[in-house]
């Protein structure tokens, strides 16, 4: 499932394409992880919902259709979900540490679209870079990038 996620992180770090054609499992484990980032608040605003689309689409194979499916069918699982670490168990233990970080930075991408970062988001980023060995200050680093690329957008 996550064989081609290496390249999928370092294309998306280096000029933000996304998911290896063909890789749907990939695309809804990611779609789920910024689902769960997005409603930490409580509600998945435009804004939130806006930014996952964005990441999502931006593999040309994925067509707008499939990006709201994705996001739909992570809505409904976040709904059956209690914990976030099966989520972040295959991610942890087949990626490399500078994955990790740029997976991060999506998350805070979705984090910060609607403008505020809510205290359940700031713990739930916290809780998420524990969980991805992510240390402080590479998640920090991550949230600066995150903002300035939401701000470049906008």
């Amino acid at each position: 499932m996550i064989a081609k996620l290496g390249n999928w992180i370092r294309d998306f770090t280096e000029d933000e394409k996304a998911a290896p054609a063909g890789d749907s499992e990939w695309a809804a484990l990611m779609a789920s992880l910024l689902v769960e980032a997005a409603m930490a608040d409580g509600e998945l605003d435009d804004g939130e919902r806006a930014q996952i689309t964005r990441i999502l689409a931006a593999q040309p194979t994925i067509d707008a259709g499939a990006v709201d499916g994705l996001i739909d069918t992570a809505l409904s699982w976040h709904a059956e979900r209690i914990e976030i670490h099966a989520l972040t168990r295959s991610i942890r233990a087949e990626t490399e540490a500078e994955d990790r970080i740029a997976i991060m930075e999506m998350a805070w991408m979705v984090v910060v679209a609607d403008g505020e970062v809510h205290e359940y988001e700031a713990q739930l980023m916290r809780r998420l870079a524990g969980l991805l060995y992510v240390d402080d200050i590479e998640s920090g680093r991550a949230a600066k990038r995150a903002r300035m690329r939401v701000e470049n957008m906008g």
